[in-house]
C-alpha cells in the first residue's frame, strides 16, 4: 500500500513538473520572448504566415471561434511582442461589447482577475441607459481597458472606436525586452525626414 503511494505521489509529481516547465518554456502561444522571426515561424505549426517583413510576422487565426490577426512582433530580430486584433466586424456594436467580455473571460481564468480595468467615458450622453452601451462604443463615448501580468509578460486589452471603426485588440509584451521597442522608437524619432 505505501508502494502504492510513493508512486502515485512520484507520478503526479512528475506531471506536475511536465505542466510547469511547459509553461516556463512558451511565453505566448508556443513562442518565446526573444526568439528570431525564423524560430517563431516554425512554432506555428499548421498555419501559414500572411505576410512577414523586418518586424512583423502576420497570421489569420481564431480564437474562441472569433476571427483574429495575430502579430508576432520584432526587435532586433527578437520577439518583444504580440498582439491580436479582432478581425469580425458587427453592424449591432452590442456584438463588439459581448466579445470583448468573452475574451477578458477567457484571460482572467488563465491570469487570474485583471491588474487594472477601467470604462473611461469622453461623452456622458449615453452613460446611464445600460441598453446603449454598444452605440455609445461605436460612437466614440467609451473605452474599455484591462491589463494583467505574468513574470515575463505584460498583458493589455482594449476596446474602442477609432476612425468609425471598433477595434477589439489584446497585446503581450516581453517585460524582459522592451527596452528594445523603446530604443527602436527613439532612433525612429531621430530622423523623421
Amino acid at each position: 500500500m505505501i508502494k502504492k503511494l510513493i508512486f502515485v505521489v512520484f507520478v503526479v509529481s512528475l506531471v506536475t513538473q511536465a505542466k510547469l516547465s511547459q509553461s516556463e518554456d512558451h511565453t505566448f502561444r508556443n513562442a518565446k520572448w526573444g526568439m528570431s522571426a525564423k524560430e517563431v515561424t516554425a512554432s506555428e505549426s499548421g498555419v501559414d504566415p500572411v505576410s512577414i517583413d523586418e518586424n512583423t510576422i502576420r497570421y489569420k487565426t481564431q480564437i474562441l471561434g472569433k476571427n483574429v490577426e495575430l502579430m508576432y512582433l520584432f526587435y532586433q530580430n527578437k520577439l518583444t511582442g504580440a498582439t491580436y486584433r479582432l478581425e469580425d466586424n458587427y453592424l449591432n456594436s452590442n456584438h463588439f461589447l459581448n466579445t470583448y467580455n468573452k475574451f477578458k473571460a477567457a484571460l482572467t481564468q488563465k491570469y487570474g482577475p485583471p491588474l487594472d480595468e477601467t470604462i473611461t467615458w469622453t461623452n456622458d450622453t449615453l452613460r446611464n441607459v445600460s441598453l446603449k452601451r454598444g452605440l455609445a462604443l461605436s460612437l466614440g463615448h467609451t473605452e474599455y481597458y484591462a491589463s494583467w501580468e505574468t513574470p515575463q509578460t505584460a498583458i493589455n486589452m482594449s476596446l474602442k472606436e477609432d476612425n468609425y471603426y471598433v477595434h477589439c485588440r489584446i497585446e503581450y509584451w516581453s517585460k524582459e525586452l522592451s527596452y528594445l521597442a523603446e530604443d527602436t522608437g527613439k532612433e525612429n524619432m531621430l530622423d523623421p525626414f
